[in-house]
């Protein structure tokens, strides 16, 4: 939270959430200003109603009024209400929306430096509140009307008796929007808590089983109670802070009411006043002090949805991709592209903050090649895959791509031509078919048959009872390692890119389906490109070129067999990571 008042941005926000719903609003605050206007009139005729009664009149006509106004008033507030509600209801949709919209596209980096269960607090609990906003504004608006008018015609009544009872709303206001401030303050960071408390769950939600394996629960549940605690903590701050603020409201309602009675009683027994003007200044203080209860509630409620609105505008006010990208400008110096080359990498440097990954990388890969990287842990092979998708900007050198530079194409145009394989093979919840159609959503069954089936994983579908129908669980829970691995190379095989990028492919396969696998790969892939991350040395013989990779810099460039041969660093990979000799190759080069 930036401060106990709404932010500049939060307040021209609250105006845009409305674009669209205008006309509702206005309906709803014209329903609203009736319903107040209606009631206006009730002091009025509720005090003739005596008069005529006290004088021994007939009171039909006056009695007949003010029962159609009130009635009148509850089918207006009722209808507005209603309106108002419905308008909350669908901002609250479209903030939703926007919001799942915006978080979609924001750049990867971004996303990475959020925990997920704050994201998810934010889309659910944070968005409901707004919610608040448009009724607040109907409670607002029927108190400040009905006050307003009040006080008019309390005016034309006792103007000496009503400029006291305002001196006792003033002062009443002041003293309630000292608490309005702490309100704000408080509800944020409820929120934030909040958010620590999704963020705590989703942690441990996500490592059941390891959790569960070490016996870790307790200790976890220990750190979410504990976002609970905080989460409570402030709520009930939040509550007493409402609460502290709502007796002030009531001491001016109760003060105005004793004021009236007592001063009004002692003109009415001077005969300043009739018993129906009392009665209908009674009515009228009522009317002004009754929605100082509302209004506190309202702006208690508007503040507490301005936090959450902030909040969401901490996110919503990031660049997405597109737009954050095309303000990332080259560096180093330009060098005439080569079209040759389908990606190619100049001089390229990286760093996360203040940590530096990649160091002065060049490198290219040409049209049907086959690519491997292979280094040590924490070399940069990751990375480079990061940079080759445009998850993240290189802080030095130029990334081509037909020749390009990346800046200069259309990030969705770029994504167009490249298909991932992810380490950890991410799957998500729906059918294997839905799975597959991500990459291609108008590929045919035919078609997937025949990725699963380059993929080594036809078989294994095949048998499911519901084969492509078969539903997969959060995380691809219900497959294992190796199928998971499997089903992200059919997608990517399926999305017909021109360059596929593999980051440890096989490396929840066994040897049989690894060799399998990189053979299909390799004959069926076609015009494709491969660049190919690996610790597996059958992974990465076969491979046209292979990348030494080492703290971030290529060290020695080559065939399997060339490198055997001329370069140090490889031979200690295959001893020390590969898991193998460095006696010749076990398979036999690429084939074109």
């Amino acid at each position: 939270m930036s401060g106990a008042s709404p932010t500049p941005g939060a307040k021209k926000h609250v105006l845009r959430l409305f674009d669209g719903h205008w006309l509702a609003m206005a309906s709803a605050m014209g329903l609203t200003i009736a319903a107040g206007g209606l009631a206006i009139l009730q002091p009025s005729f509720a005090g003739r109603i005596v008069d005529a009664v006290s004088n021994g009149s007939s009171i039909t006509s006056a009695a007949a009024i003010l029962v159609v106004a009130l009635l009148g008033q509850i089918l207006l507030d009722t209808v507005g209400h209603y309106q108002f509600e419905r308008i909350g209801e669908k901002v609250v949709y479209k903030m939703r929306c926007a919001f799942a919209l915006h978080v979609v596209n924001l750049p990867v980096a971004d996303i990475d430096g959020h925990r997920t269960g704050d994201l998810l607090s934010r889309a659910s609990n944070d968005t409901a509140m707004i919610r608040e906003i448009p009724r607040s504004i109907g409670d607002i608006l029927f108190g400040a009307v009905s006050a307003g008018a009040a006080v008019v015609l309390m005016f034309s009544i006792d103007p000496v008796l009503v400029a006291m009872v305002i001196a006792v709303i003033v002062v009443a206001f002041l003293g309630a929007n000292q608490f309005l401030k702490r309100i704000q303050l408080a509800a944020g960071r409820r929120q934030v808590a909040v958010g620590e408390y999704a963020s705590g769950l989703d942690r441990t939600l996500s490592a059941i089983r390891t959790v569960k394996l070490f016996r870790a629960e307790q200790r976890e549940i220990r750190s979410i109670v504990r976002s609970a605690d905080h989460a409570y903590t402030a709520g009930v701050r939040t509550a007493l802070l409402i609460a502290a603020g709502t007796p002030v409201v009531q001491l001016a309602i109760t003060g105005c009411s004793l004021l009236i009675l007592v001063v009004g009683g002692s003109r009415v027994a001077r005969n300043e006043l009739t018993l129906g003007e009392l009665v209908s200044l009674f009515m009228y203080t009522m009317y002004a002090v009754m929605p100082l209860s509302n209004l506190f509630g309202g702006l208690a409620l508007i503040r507490t949805a301005m936090g959450s609105l902030e909040r969401l505008l901490e996110t919503l006010n990031r660049p997405v991709e597109g737009a954050a990208l095309s303000r990332s400008a080259s560096t180093g110096e330009h060098r005439p592209a080569s079209s040759t080359s389908l990606v190619e990498f100049d001089r390229v440097s990286f760093a996360y903050g203040t940590s530096q990954v990649i160091d002065d990388v060049s490198f290219s890969i040409d049209r049907n090649q086959v690519t491997a990287i292979v280094g040590s842990s924490g070399a940069g092979k990751t990375s480079i895959i990061s940079l080759a998708c445009r998850f993240y900007e290189p802080t030095a050198g130029i990334i081509r791509w037909e020749g390009e530079e990346y800046q200069a194409t259309p990030i969705g145009e770029l994504r167009r031509h490249l298909a991932l394989v992810e380490q950890d093979a991410p799957v998500m919840h729906g059918t294997i078919r839905e799975n597959l159609q991500i990459a291609n959503p108008e590929s045919s069954d035919g078609e997937i048959w025949t990725a699963l089936k380059h993929a080594n994983l036809a078989p294994e579908i095949e048998c499911l009872p519901d084969g492509l129908d078969t539903v997969v669980l959060d995380h691809g829970r219900s497959l294992s390692g190796g199928q998971r691995q499997r089903l992200a190379v059919a997608r990517a095989l399926l999305s017909r890119a021109e360059l596929i990028l593999m980051d440890e492919p096989t490396a929840h396969l066994d040897r049989v389906n690894e060799l399998e696998l990189m053979q299909n790969l390799i004959e069926w892939r076609g015009a494709r490109s491969l660049l190919v991350v690996a610790h597996r040395l059958s992974t990465v013989t076969r491979a046209d070129r292979i990348l030494v990779l080492d703290a971030g810099r290529i060290v020695a460039t080559g065939t399997h067999l060339e490198l055997v041969e001329d370069s140090a660093a490889y031979r200690r990979l295959i001893e020390q990571t590969l898991g193998a000799k460095p006696q010749g190759s076990e398979l036999a080069p690429a084939r074109a």
